[in-house]
């Protein structure tokens, strides 16, 4: 008895043995299949019997072989997996990989093409891998390369695909489907503005001062120069008129100072716009297309006054008249959960035409004001008038923040007594609602992988902005058994 091919298939005995007494007892032969672990689909094995000419009665001698056709079906099937489905990348260049590797061995080579959908945010490398019948166990590696693309687009998602090359590869591994991973490159390219205690307010009393901070969030390959401008240098200056961060100071942050004007002018409490921006001309091109960023500082006025008018004539000393307001509880707080507050306005005289006070809050994304303007006739003049204030929620955790509400005189609407009453601003506290959640999403509701070196993945997301970077540690405690991808992830307030 023997096999044709002991690859695919194998017999119980290598011969049979009939003697005088037991030559009309069937005698049985049991036919084996052997796994190959190549995907060669249904293979036939001839299996031959011959009589053995040197030990058998010679009549038998001259018997024709006879064969029996067994065939093998095969159990492997062809397919290729990969090692990631999400891998993260920046514009600065850095580069992530995933690996690619048979799941049985071919007949053949098997070649699979690597392509991005979107080679200006990221590239691939290699382009092609091949699997030979010698190497079809060992995992690939394709690196996967950031590009910069000059445009400030955020974090920007690429699909990078892998096909089967059907004209250089087994036919067995023809018909399979495409596979995917994307590719998240990140828009680095920006710069921040702190200001110390979150807001920016000098006083003309003394022309105090007060700071803000400038850092890049991500390091230039040339210079980067940041322009510092005041709207109003009559109210508040800055000490430098730009900045300038290298490639190896970007992310040590600078300090701007403001400094208040003591302009010698009754105009109330003013803010002042200051504004930064890319120069263009003198920095990396990857920051030229950098939104201007401002921020407001409010100048305290320290000038008061009165009625006009008088002196040696002897008539009646002038009168002074005023703007009343009261805050609910002498403060103003409320919170991003949408809660109010309210002050009150009420002019202490009786003007001879109307007076029409603005009421106005420096930073809208933390407060509402209602109403904005408030209309005083000879005849309601001293009725006071609501104020209400509502804070806004701004999704961001950063803690109590600090707003200013401005009552000022419209001079060009009001009574003439009244043109010359200094502004008056009060602080109203917004409390935040906000705080730092989590959810972590695992494939198909669990996370299950197998020896063989089979994956499976889970998602992190916050559930709420934060003011600066999240970063999550992600640690196996048995690498033994399973392993993570990536060791840390980092949440900015832009992904």
């Amino acid at each position: 008895m023997s096999s044709g091919d002991t690859d695919e298939a194998t017999v119980s005995a290598a011969s049979l043995t009939f003697t005088n007494s037991n030559w009309n007892s069937t005698q049985t032969i049991t036919v084996t299949g052997v796994d190959d672990a190549i995907v060669d689909g249904s293979q036939n094995t001839t299996i031959t019997l011959t009589v053995n000419d040197g030990s058998s009665d010679n009549n038998y001698d001259p018997l024709a072989d006879q064969t029996v056709t067994a065939a093998t079906a095969d159990n492997d099937s062809a397919g290729f997996t990969k090692s990631e489905t999400n891998v993260s990348v920046s514009e600065t260049g850095t580069t992530d990989t995933f690996t690619v590797v048979l799941t049985q061995a071919p007949n053949s080579n098997v070649v699979i093409s690597v392509t991005s959908g979107d080679t200006d945010e990221a590239t691939v490398s290699p382009s092609s891998m091949t699997f030979t019948t010698g190497n079809w166990n060992s995992a690939q590696t394709v690196t996967v390369t950031g590009v910069a693309d000059n445009t400030v687009d955020g974090s920007q998602n690429t699909t990078i695909t892998l096909s089967v090359n059907d004209n250089l590869s087994d036919n067995n591994f023809d018909s399979l489907s495409d596979q995917t991973v994307t590719a998240a490159t990140a828009d680095p390219w920006g710069f921040t503005v702190t200001q110390t205690g979150g807001s920016t307010s000098v006083d003309e009393a003394d022309t105090t001062t007060d700071t803000f901070t400038v850092v890049l969030t991500a390091q230039p390959s040339s210079d980067v120069v940041i322009s510092i401008s005041s709207a109003d240098t009559g109210e508040a200056t800055v000490d430098k008129a730009s900045l300038t961060f290298t490639n190896s100071n970007w992310n040590s942050a600078q300090t701007v100072t403001v400094t208040a004007v003591d302009e010698e002018e009754d105009d109330g409490d003013q803010s002042t716009t200051i504004t930064l921006s890319v120069n263009d001309g003198s920095s990396e091109n990857n920051f030229d297309p950098l939104a201007d960023q401002t921020i407001t500082a409010v100048t305290v006025d320290n000038d008061t006054s009165g009625g006009g008018g008088g002196g040696g004539g002897g008539g009646p000393p002038p009168t002074t008249v005023k703007v009343i307001v009261v805050q609910s509880n002498n403060s103003t707080a409320v919170s991003e959960s949408g809660t109010t507050d309210t002050l009150t306005v009420v002019l202490d005289t009786q003007p001879s035409s109307n007076v029409v006070i603005s009421v106005l809050g420096t930073d809208s994304s933390e407060i509402s004001i209602s109403p904005s303007s408030l209309f005083f006739t000879p005849s309601n003049w001293d009725t006071p008038q609501t104020v209400t204030v509502t804070g806004v929620d701004d999704e961001i955790i950063d803690g109590v923040k600090v707003t200013y509400i401005t009552v000022a005189v419209v001079d060009a609407l009001s009574s003439d007594e009244y043109d010359n009453v200094a502004s008056q601003s009060f602080l109203a506290d917004t409390y935040d609602d906000d705080r730092g959640y989590y959810s972590v999403y695992e494939t198909g509701s669990s996370t299950r992988v197998s020896e063989a070196g089979e994956t499976d993945s889970f998602s992190v997301v916050l559930n709420t902005k934060p003011a600066s970077n999240v970063v999550f540690s992600i640690i196996s405690q048995d690498t033994e058994e399973g392993t993570v991808s990536v060791s840390s992830l980092t949440f900015s307030p832009s992904n």
